[in-house]
């Protein structure tokens, strides 16, 4: 899934839950996009310069049950006023399904290996044109996209985004507007 995705389907699913708890109406959403983007902030960079040459490997450190552990632990431990940034970057990993690459998610418990792509596309040898290929040899992929995009409909129109003014204010603060 691309990252414009992640965010899209994490803040349609924190404005929903903040319409039934309003607890979370304190919430900056820009904190929410940042969170669901950790994962991949991490690990997109290590695999450019170095795990995806080598290794074929693009799901790496923040993807594995370790990660997640250690965010959660962290949160209810030193910032638990913090716990819904947290859910943020584990929906990152719910949205990846990321269980499904074993040797990822049990990193380091199933030996030092990473998942490795074996998909259409991964015959490349850099990164980026691994991308373009899967994306444009393997449809199934765009339904993610899709829903995406979807969401991120979905989340301008329920918020009126489409005026500038209230765009303006989630863009300044964080806060969507009532």
């Amino acid at each position: 899934m691309l990252p414009h995705s992640h965010i899209a389907l994490t803040l349609l699913a924190f404005d929903l839950a903040r319409r039934r708890f309003r607890q979370l109406n304190r919430l900056d959403m820009r904190l929410v996009a940042l969170a669901t983007s950790v994962p991949d902030l991490v690990d997109k960079p290590l695999a450019a310069l170095y795990f995806y040459r080598r290794f074929k490997a693009a799901m790496l450190f923040a993807h594995t049950l370790l990660a997640q552990l250690l965010v959660v632990y962290f949160t209810l431990t030193k910032m638990p006023q913090h716990w819904p940034y947290a859910l943020a970057f584990l929906f990152h990993g719910v949205q990846d399904r990321f269980w499904l690459f074993r040797d990822t998610f049990w990193w380091p418990l199933r030996g030092w290996r990473f998942h490795v792509w074996r998909k259409q596309g991964s015959e490349q040898r850099d990164i980026q044109r691994a991308y373009w290929y899967a994306f444009t040899r393997r449809p199934e992929l765009w339904v993610w996209e899709v829903l995406g995009f979807l969401a991120l409909l979905a989340f301008v129109l329920l918020n009126r985004l489409y005026q500038p003014a209230r765009l303006w204010q989630l863009i300044r603060d964080g806060h969507l507007p009532e």
